[in-house]
This record gives C-alpha cells, structure tokens and sequence, in this order.
C-alpha cells in the first residue's frame, strides 16, 4: 500500500488548483488512507520494467464497478498506461457480470476525462445532487466537491 499510495501522490499537485482544501486528502493520501481503504477496496496493480507504476482500484455499486483510483505514476504518463488499466477494470467487471463502470472526476482534470471520454465513459451527471443522487445515495462517502458522475456501459 505504501507504493501504491506513492502513485496516487505523485500527481498530487495537479489537484490542488481546483480540489476543496478538505479533498485534497484523496489525492495526498498518507499510510491511515491506505489502512482504510484496503478494506473497502480491491486494489490492482500495473508494473512497468518491474516498478510499480500504476494502480486502479474497483468496488462492487450493485450493477456497476466504482473505479476510485485510477492512477499511473506521474512520471509514467503518456505511454499508454491508463488505456490499458481502464482494459483490466472492464475485464475484471466484465468477469464479475456487471453491467458496466462508474467513476467521478473533476472537470478540470482534462487530462483524465478526457481520457475517460476517448476510452466510452460518458459523463452522466455534472450537479452535486444528481452525483449523490445515483445509485441511491451510493457515491456519497466518496463524492468531491465539483465532480462529475461517469458511466460505461459494457457492449
């Protein structure tokens, strides 16, 4: 968890400009992060060369996975990494018969949701109350100020 918590640290400050001081612990996150949330979470791994550079992590939300961290090391990025994290998660939810995937992002994290939007995520709600509102109320204890509900639907 310590590697995996260096990744999502890594692009740490791309955040800051935009995320609530309040969320940024989601982005900085530190060892009681990584305590918490191997719990709640099933994390995998991508290694690059034998370095871990990669993680994303999925959650069973009745019909959907929740993607919450889909991160490549900052200093992986641009390789072609994330379009094959984003392949393991649809295959491993393929595997568990879900209908497809859900993740939020921030709209200014262009470099994500755009990445999100290239790969068939389609961006379903962009109003706090329509975010909380998905799933009954599911995404709440992850919601984050100003960020926007993404769906994929498996083919």
């Amino acid at each position: 968890m310590k590697r995996v918590a260096q990744i999502i640290r890594s692009s740490a400050d791309w955040y800051e400009p935009f995320v609530e001081p309040e969320d940024m612990s989601e982005h900085d996150v530190d060892e009681a992060w990584g305590r918490e949330n191997f719990e709640k979470r099933d994390f995998f791994v991508g290694e690059l060369e034998d370095t871990l550079v990669a993680t994303v992590t999925l959650q069973d939300a009745g019909d959907y996975n929740y993607l919450g961290y889909v991160y490549l090391h900052a200093d992986h990025t641009g390789k072609g990494l994330g379009k094959r994290l984003l392949h393991f998660a649809r295959a491993e939810s393929r595997r568990r018969s879900k209908q497809g995937m859900v993740l939020i992002a921030h709209p200014e994290a262009t470099w994500a949701t755009r990445a999100y939007e290239r790969y068939g995520f389609e961006c379903i709600a962009t109003a706090r109350e329509d975010v909380l509102a998905w799933n009954d109320g599911w995404l709440e204890p992850y919601y984050e100020e100003g960020f926007h509900l993404y769906r994929y639907t498996h083919a």
